[in-house]
């Protein structure tokens, strides 16, 4: 992968993550990184597999039932 390609890779994703994450998360995790440095880190670790179960079994739903998840 060249470096112009990992650049924009890198901002396409930096948008995406800013767009579902928002302002408001990014000042909360900021403040609690300042005050309890790495105490904290098990509940990332743990958000971050919980997400990833929910999703994977919303796409399983979404793909076996042919339907979206509002409807």
């Amino acid at each position: 992968m060249t470096l112009r390609k990992r650049i924009l890779s890198i901002l396409f994703w930096s948008v995406v993550s800013a767009a579902f994450i928002g302002p408001g998360t990014v000042t909360t995790a900021t403040k609690a990184g300042v005050y309890y440095n790495f105490q904290l880190l098990w509940a990332l670790v743990f958000s971050t597999f919980a997400t990833l179960l929910l999703q994977e079994a919303s796409a399983r739903l979404t793909i076996r039932s042919q339907m979206n998840l509002g409807e």
